[in-house]
């Protein structure tokens, strides 16, 4: 049987097109009168799919903001096209998605991979981005900018998905992907984490999503427009959150966000979380989320 992207909730699906690429989206919570408040994306992270969002759909609907989960190309139930997964054209995704729908502007919230692509989508797309929350994912510079990087455990996992067929393999791999998605976690919630690793695994182990999956993973060397493009100050509002114990990104990574960011920088930790707070402590993800929103976006039924 086919693995089902289209997991019932309180949402509905949609599939578009946009710049000739087929995405899958998660919609939920009020329409504002011909798309006129800015819509708030959530973009997901490796490996996983608009599910990651699962628990914090529900929450931001129903305080009235408009939501739409996700599927970037080569994942979930958007298209695997062979090439494109640089960050300068999966920010384009995100932009020719939002206006699909009928928005032309957005607050991003992106978790990992998605977190970095929200980084360059507001020179990507100027004038698109109302504002932005990276989620367990400092500004790729400021990764980049340690000098002790490479020594880290993130950079020997990302080592590791750089090896033909093994990488793809691991990723179909129940186990070898529950253990990956655990290694991620905090100590007091990886059960909560490895619970869904057998239904990424599924996703994953349908023809050619395993390695368009990998693709921006084994992005490692930034592209001239792709530095141009995150070299700019960051001018919208920012809320970057963090977990106390996120063993895939350094704190002095999150620290060195203040070097790329001109407009108002919020940072906050959840405790007791490590990389994936929207799987492992969605409901204080939702309370850092709320207040920000409130701000930056005033909800459809205030």
């Amino acid at each position: 049987m086919p693995v089902d992207v289209n997991r019932p909730g309180p949402w509905m699906h949609r599939d578009l097109t946009a710049r000739g690429t087929r995405f899958h989206v998660a919609l939920a919570g009020p329409e504002s009168p011909s798309g006129s408040g800015p819509l708030t994306l959530l973009v997901h992270g490796f490996p996983e799919c608009w599910w990651t969002w699962r628990h914090v759909i529900p929450a931001l609907a129903q305080a009235g903001h408009r939501v739409a989960a996700l599927d970037l190309r080569g994942f979930g139930g958007s298209d695997r096209p062979p090439s494109g997964y640089d960050m300068v054209t999966l920010a384009q995704d995100l932009a020719a998605v939002v206006r699909s729908l009928g928005h032309e502007r957005a607050v991003v919230i992106g978790a990992g991979l998605g977190g970095q692509i929200a980084w360059a989508l507001p020179h990507v797309a100027p004038g698109l981005t109302t504002a932005m929350v990276p989620v367990g994912a400092p500004h790729p510079l400021a990764l980049r900018s340690l000098w002790n990087r490479a020594l880290s455990g993130s950079a020997l996992q990302y080592a590791s998905f750089q090896v033909p067929v093994l990488a793809e393999r691991r990723l179909r791999n129940r186990g070898a992907l529950e253990g990956l998605l655990r290694s991620w976690a905090g100590p007091h919630t990886r059960e909560a984490v490895a619970e869904e690793a057998s239904y990424y695994a599924e996703l994953l182990s349908r023809p050619g999503a395993a390695r368009t999956a990998l693709e921006p993973m084994r992005n490692l060397v930034l592209s001239r427009a792709e530095t141009a493009a995150l070299e700019r100050p960051v001018t919208v509002p920012v809320l970057s959150i963090q977990g106390e114990i996120d063993p895939v990104q350094p704190a002095q990574a999150y620290a060195r966000d203040t070097h790329h960011v001109t407009g108002v920088l919020r940072q906050v930790t959840i405790r007791r979380c490590g990389h994936l707070p929207q799987e492992e402590t969605p409901a204080e993800l939702v309370r850092a989320l709320l207040p920000f929103l409130a701000d930056v976006s005033p909800a459809a039924s205030s």
